[in-house]
């Protein structure tokens, strides 16, 4: 249990997470999962921001920015896993690491929806049924499905896979951009379209304009896999940094690139409404040649790059959830691992549920999904800049193997940096944004975080402790330590009306999902032969094990009972369990009342000493 007043908690120290993944191996990873979302974050900014859509992207980009610096700073100080949710535990306390935790949770279940409900549009091109809402809805709920069961059997798409896709998508980028610019596109008239405010169906108005921008937000999902990452990164406090800033500076550029070149060929209101949903494989369409060729090639990489980057939505979820959980901000069971398989069964299986619901919520609404997005994920960004700006006042020594830049003399000891107070302010305003203008963003956003903070409020109290403390989690190493598997359990019955014994190994069994064997031993005098017939101590035996029968249905785990006949009960318990291989035998001793020091009996201390497995010996009850 946590100590309140000095709010740390020990933990055993396990094996942890092998330090294996390089620079290239994060970009590949963060590319892969950012560079996913222009190929739904086009459309839907094209739709708000008709022709300025390049700048709004370039606004969103200039954030993104910021937010690339503060994240870069942050990781290459903590050298955790946690993106937010632990900046803020450092700077702040509990109670607003599980704020910026929770929305960031919120973050990752739209970026499961918004990623899978996309896979369907691109690949219309072999089916045009798949453009029926009820279908649409139907299959991406049918592959979020896929996705938990993938993630059930613990089988991760490794970073291989994610270079290659990475490669492939980077090629298939810049081939676009080759041959528009090959085939002639009107740069010029692009840019004479980026307007605002002016009396033309291609230009926005300034409301329309700043909604497009905060749309926009949403072409840079993502970074957050890469700060969950810091557990598996070699030397962290460089190659992080290094991979945030090569992902930030290639990502910008192709997406104003191709902003540019989907608006040279098709008109804003084209894209944004006709290709909402597919934008990339509207530009592939419009080229001036190659684009029926590269149509479906597009189509089927844009799917696997999609269904990557909800996969990677799901395992951060998880991945998050499982530290929340160890600071004692999410109850136990979102931690809890399938016995088999090593896989956070739980919190896989509440967040794909979660994510179903909102693709079904959505109605098949691309904008709607947007909005939710921008409730979690600015939440998250506001408060990792504020975590940065409040270390480098509290904490103005601590080691910062990257600062960022631009940073603003506050005292001798004190700089704040410029992209981290941008950072906070945009992303503050573009939440404000969803929150006044959005109505199903602001509903279900503040009803998720209302949930999560009546739960956070409820466990921390039952665990005994304050909301706004910051506990520690002190890893203790036990040398040798082994989790203890327990199948098979072994209860000898003697009858009688004590029922602690079974009582005792159903309790043990429902904690392991083991099974139960009780025996009553019938032990016949040497003087009869072993098989003569004891038609009253069977009686007694079917009504013993009748009672333990009852005892594992209350506790509702499998028993399997037996009647054996013995000349000596400790002979022929231990020869049982040889012949069975039992990992655990509970026994019943008694304890004395006149004689507290005498032990627990021949009997039992017999096999004890002889027993080929694992002994939990029970004694609470007293004769005379």
């Amino acid at each position: 249990m946590a100590d309140e007043k000095r709010g740390s908690i020990a933990r055993l120290e396990r094996e942890h997470l092998s330090r294996t993944l390089g620079v290239a191996d994060l970009f590949a990873v963060a590319y892969g999962d950012l560079g996913s979302s222009i190929f739904y974050a086009l459309g839907i900014t094209a739709l708000f921001s008709l022709g300025a859509a390049p700048i709004s992207l370039l606004l969103a980009g200039l954030v993104f920015v910021c937010t690339c610096f503060t994240y870069a700073e942050m990781t290459s100080m903590t050298k955790i896993s946690g993106g937010s949710a632990s900046f803020a535990r450092l700077a702040f306390n509990d109670l607003v690491s599980f704020i910026a935790g929770w929305g960031l949770l919120l973050d990752f279940i739209v970026t499961i929806a918004i990623s899978i409900f996309s896979i369907l549009p691109y690949l219309s091109f072999f089916h045009e049924g798949t453009r029926n809402v009820f279908v649409h809805l139907g299959i991406s709920v049918g592959i979020i499905g896929v996705l938990f069961i993938i993630n059930y059997f613990g089988v991760q798409h490794s970073t291989r896979i994610s270079m290659v896709l990475t490669g492939l998508a980077l090629f298939m980028q810049v081939l676009i951009l080759v041959l528009a610019i090959v085939g002639g596109i009107d740069i010029a008239a692009v840019f004479e379209q980026m307007k605002i405010g002016v009396q033309a169906n291609w230009s926005p108005t300034w409301e329309s304009f700043l909604k497009g921008t905060a749309m926009a937000m949403v072409a840079y999902t993502g970074i957050e896999s890469l700060a969950n990452l810091g557990s598996e990164t070699k030397r962290p406090v460089k190659t992080l940094p290094r991979a945030v800033m090569m992902v930030m500076s290639v990502l910008i550029v192709m997406y104003l690139a191709i902003s540019i070149i989907g608006l040279s060929l098709m008109t804003p209101q084209e894209l944004g409404t006709k290709y909402m949903d597919n934008p990339i494989l509207g530009i592939v369409n419009n080229l001036p040649f190659g684009g029926k060729f590269l149509a479906p090639w597009v189509g089927v990489l844009a799917a696997a790059l999609l269904f990557v980057a909800g996969n990677a939505g799901l395992m951060g979820a998880s991945r998050l959830s499982f530290n929340m959980g160890e600071y004692y901000q999410l109850p136990r069971f979102f931690y809890r691992t399938h016995k088999k398989y090593r896989t956070p069964i739980v919190p896989l299986a509440i967040f794909a549920v979660f994510a179903a619901l909102v693709i079904i919520w959505s109605r098949g609404k691309l904008h709607f999904l947007a909005d939710l997005y921008n409730f979690g994920a600015m939440l998250a960004f506001c408060s990792a800049h504020l975590s940065l700006i409040v270390l480098r006042i509290k904490q103005p020594h601590l080691e910062r193997p990257f600062k960022a830049p631009l940073n603003i003399k506050i005292s001798r000891d004190v700089s704040l940096p410029l992209t981290a107070i941008v950072g906070a302010l945009s992303t503050f305003a573009v939440w404000i944004l969803v929150v006044v203008t959005k109505p199903d963003g602001r509903y279900l956003g503040f009803a998720w975080m209302g949930f999560g903070l009546l739960m956070y409020f409820l466990y921390r109290r039952r665990k005994k402790i304050a909301p706004t403390a910051q506990v520690k989690v002190e890893k203790v190493k036990v040398p040798g330590f082994q989790p203890i598997e327990i199948k098979n359990i072994l209860v000898p019955t003697k009858g009688g009306p004590e029922t602690e014994t079974v009582q005792m190994a159903c309790e043990i069994a429902k904690v392991h999902r083991a099974k139960v064997t009780a025996v009553h031993f019938i032990q016949v005098p040497y003087s009869l032969p072993l098989a003569s017939p004891m038609p009253y101590r069977y009686l007694i035996g079917e009504s013993v094990l009748q009672r333990a029968e009852a005892i594992a249905r209350e506790f509702g785990v499998e028993i399997e009972t037996k009647i054996l006949r013995a000349r000596q009960i400790e002979h022929s318990i231990l020869q049982f369990l040889k012949d069975q291989e039992f990992d655990l035998l509970v026994l019943g001793a008694m304890k004395s009342k006149e004689d507290p020091h005498a032990g627990l009996g021949v009997i039992t201390e017999r096999i004890l000493r002889q027993s080929p497995c694992r002994v939990f010996v029970t004694s609470s009850y007293t004769i005379s």
